[in-house]
Parts: C-alpha cells; sequence; structure tokens
C-alpha cells in the first residue's frame, strides 16, 4: 500500500469513527466534543464553554467576523461563537452525520442566520483565498496528515490581519523512549498521524505566515477531562455500546487511560495558541487542491450517510 492510499484509509476511517460514534458523543458529552477547562469545581459541560471563553477571549471576536471553524463536530462551537458574539461562522467537519446534527442544533438554537456547514475534508482545503477574519480549530489538526500544508492553508484564508485560534493536543518534550511509545498508543487508538511539540507547532505557524504567536501550556487545566471520561466508563450505556461496536470502539476507549497518563508524565501536553498572520509575509492567493485533491465537497441530499 502507498503513501496516499495509507492516507486515504485512514482518513476514511476517521469519517467512520466519526460518523458511527456521533450520537454517543452527543449522548454523553453534549455538542462540544473537547477538552474542558477548569479552575475549580465546575461540571463538565461548564468547563467546556470555559475553554471556549479563553479561546475567544484571546481572539477578540466582534459582532460581523467572518469565522471558519475547521473540525466542528456537532456545530456546538459554531453556535456558540454566533450566539455570544453575533459573527457568522462556517463549519467544516468531515462527517454527513455531524454536520446534519449541527444543522439541527443551528435551527434549534436560533443561529441558522449566521451559521452553516460543509461537509470536508480539511487535508484537501479548497475555499477562496483572504475570506475569513477568523480560523477556529479545537482538537482537529491532531488528525491531518501533512499538518505544515495544512497551516500554510489557513493563513492563505484568512485576511491580512486575521486571527488564528487553536487548542491542539501535543507530544512533550521530554523525548524519553517510554514518552515516545504512549504517544504512538495514543496516535494509533485516536486516528492521528502524528503530533507535535509546542516549540514545533509554533515554528511550524512562524514558516506558513504567523507571528505574534501566543503558545501556552494549559495542561494542568484541562486534565480533568480524562478523570470524567474514565467515570463515564461505567455508565451502564457506555459499556452496552463498547459491546456493541466492538473492538476498534474499545481501544479507542482504553486509550483514555493512555491520555490521563501522557497528561500526567509530561509524555504529553495540551496547548491553545493565537497566532496573526502576517501581511508582509505572505502573499495574497487563492487555496488551491493539490493536483490530486479534490475540493471540499457540500453535503447534499445526495450525499451517502
Amino acid at each position: 500500500m502507498d503513501h496516499l492510499e495509507t492516507r486515504a484509509g485512514l482518513t476514511e476511517d476517521i469519517r467512520r469513527h466519526y460518523d458511527s460514534l456521533s450520537a454517543f458523543y452527543r449522548l454523553f458529552w453534549g455538542p462540544h466534543i473537547h477538552h474542558g477547562y477548569w479552575e475549580g469545581d465546575e461540571s463538565p459541560a461548564e468547563a467546556q464553554v470555559k475553554l471556549m471563553k479563553r479561546l475567544a477571549e484571546r481572539l477578540e471576536i466582534e459582532r460581523g467576523h467572518r469565522v471558519l471553524d475547521i473540525g466542528c463536530g456537532l456545530g456546538g462551537a459554531s453556535c456558540w461563537l454566533a450566539r455570544t458574539f453575533g459573527c457568522s461562522v462556517l463549519g467544516l467537519t468531515l462527517s454527513p452525520v455531524q454536520a446534519r446534527a449541527a444543522r439541527k442544533r443551528a435551527t434549534a438554537s436560533n443561529t441558522a442566520e449566521l451559521v452553516s456547514f460543509q461537509v470536508c475534508d480539511a487535508n484537501r482545503l479548497s475555499l477562496p483565498g483572504e475570506t475569513f477574519d477568523l480560523i477556529w480549530i479545537i482538537e482537529c489538526s491532531e488528525h491531518l496528515h501533512d499538518k505544515e500544508a495544512f497551516f500554510r492553508n489557513c493563513a492563505g484564508l484568512l485576511r491580512p490581519g486575521g486571527r488564528l485560534g487553536l487548542c491542539v493536543w501535543l507530544r512533550g518534550e521530554t523525548g524519553a523512549p517510554a514518552h515516545e511509545e504512549l504517544v504512538e498508543e495514543v496516535c494509533q487508538a485516536m486516528l492521528c498521524p502524528s503530533l507535535l511539540t509546542k516549540d514545533e507547532q509554533v515554528s511550524m505557524l512562524n514558516r506558513v505566515g504567523f507571528d505574534a504567536i501566543r503558545a501556552d501550556d494549559i495542561t494542568a487545566h484541562v486534565l480533568p477531562t480524562w478523570e470524567h471520561c474514565q467515570k463515564l466508563m461505567g455508565h451502564p450505556m457506555v459499556q452496552l455500546v463498547l459491546h456493541a461496536k466492538g473492538g476498534k470502539l474499545r481501544r479507542f476507549v482504553d486509550s483514555f487511560r493512555l491520555m490521563e497518563e501522557g497528561y500526567r508524565t509530561g509524555a504529553m501536553a495540551y496547548g491553545m495558541l493565537t497566532a496573526t498572520r502576517a501581511p508582509n509575509r505572505l502573499h495574497a492567493h487563492r487555496i488551491r487542491a493539490e493536483e490530486h485533491n479534490a475540493p471540499c465537497p457540500v453535503e447534499d441530499g445526495t450525499q451517502r450517510d
């Protein structure tokens, strides 16, 4: 199997994962499929909103801003951004199931006039350049193969002075063989081609046209996410789903313990980053897919489940 076939196979595995488990996520985690930010005795739902608030504060979002939410999941953040700030949001997800759920959420939350959703492989972004004021990415880039190409595309999609907000799983800086093995186990179970260190992520953003980069390690604040996940796994309904879905889901759930261990030992970290497109270092251009890529498909009534 060649490199492109391997990439395509992993991307399809990710699509199937989110197609088949979106109802599971929504039932047990609600509309936000990402870590929470704890400072005290917040509930998981409160902590998830607090993570978004922290990122939004750094981005200084304003009414009328045009936001691209890459890896929008069930639409929770897209709708929250529109409702909270009055900005317009385009959400992208690899999963048709998630896109449909996100549209329903927009209707239910009275944000449908400000929010829209497309089915799109973020490995193959093909959107008009300099279209957005802000790009919002929470726990999506971990799944992508060529991260540098992706972030270069993000820079091109932003208007001059536009801002990127990123929450991301990171590889720790220890270099210990045991830690590298743990990260590899997490990547295999969580369908991630690779993880970057914080320094690698910052350097990559700088290379592709961003400056004013702020990168904070907030691992201690997000660690309780996995403590709550471990408790959740004892729920009878979760056990029923695990029994029904089989091996791959069991491997995914087993990795929750690895995530917690990774954060506690320094093998992994969690970063919150913001950056500004540097207009003097990036020529305006329209993002086009590589020759072997196709544009992001827009879901319509004919697209498969």
